[in-house]
């Protein structure tokens, strides 16, 4: 069991010098599960993925990133962690967003593959084996969920479909669903992504795959199935407008050249150009 606070050194990129480098021997995959307030849903998600996690990678390490939860989830994940040493708990407060929860556990995981995906189980074992399994032909690759298979509020559905379209047409993504949250990364792309990006809400996802898009990094798409569950934390409306407001941000700042290819190269002392210690955009709202 390992318990960790989030502080500023988790947060800056840890660069690997050229895309040969060498990287230290850990675990075969890191699962991150972003958390805020998921005391009542973790333990079955946890329990979940400890006795199906994808065979034939070795060590395995599940992080769990606590972004200032107010319920007991720390104490959950801990217990947990008592049980099992494939579980690592990392704990940051107060409450920052689920960019920030996620970008704190991939630059804290020791995985040559690193994964994150929803504390609520919204996706399973198998579609976390399918994304680990397409990281062997790409080094990202992102759920895509299955309109035909949804489930949950028609409404729901329909409010994100409109919005990933939105994302797509300010960003020229060519992506289909920008915003499913299971998505996968070879270790050095990980590092290289996570190491500029700047949002900690919601949109995070959208800036994530524009910089893979502007470093011409391959991405493949994954078909998923998402399982509505109870206790969502996103308010369509107020979550809606922020996500709008950080993609225009996103775009404001591209347009600036502050995601161009060469501006994103790491300086002479490895850490990313333009890119502060502490991320400085979005809003922090809950998971």
């Amino acid at each position: 069991m390992t318990d960790t606070d989030a502080r500023p050194e988790l947060l800056a990129a840890r660069w690997p010098t050229s895309p040969n480098s060498e990287v230290p021997s850990g675990p075969g995959l890191s699962l991150i599960l972003p958390c805020f307030n998921e005391a009542e849903r973790l333990p079955r998600t946890l329990a979940a993925f400890l006795a199906e996690l994808p065979q034939g990678l070795g060590e395995v390490e599940v992080l769990v990133v606590d972004d200032g939860s107010t319920d007991e989830t720390f104490a959950v994940a801990r217990a947990v962690a008592a049980r099992d040493a494939r579980v690592r708990v990392i704990h940051s407060g107060p409450n920052r967003g689920k960019g920030f929860a996620v970008r704190t556990g991939v630059l804290a995981a020791r995985g040559e593959r690193v994964v994150f995906t929803d504390a609520d189980g919204s996706y399973g074992p198998g579609d976390v084996g399918r994304i680990v399994a397409a990281l062997t032909d790409a080094p990202v690759a992102i759920g895509s969920r299955d309109a035909a298979l949804a489930t949950g509020p028609l409404v729901r559905r329909l409010t994100s479909l409109l919005f990933n379209r939105v994302i797509q047409a300010l960003l020229c993504l060519p992506f289909r669903d920008t915003q499913c949250g299971l998505k996968g990364f070879r270790r050095q792309a990980a590092l290289q992504l996570f190491g500029h990006t700047r949002l900690d809400g919601f949109a995070f996802d959208a800036e994530l795959l524009f910089l893979a898009h502007r470093l011409d990094l391959q991405v493949m798409e994954v078909r998923v199935r998402a399982e509505e569950r109870d206790g969502s934390k996103v308010k369509l409306a107020v979550d809606a407008l922020r996500m709008l407001r950080d993609v225009l941000i996103v775009r404001r700042a591209a347009a600036t050249g502050l995601y161009d290819p060469a501006h994103l190269e790491p300086g002479k002392d490895g850490s990313p150009r333009g890119r502060t210690r502490d991320p400085v955009v979005g809003e922090g709202h809950p998971l």
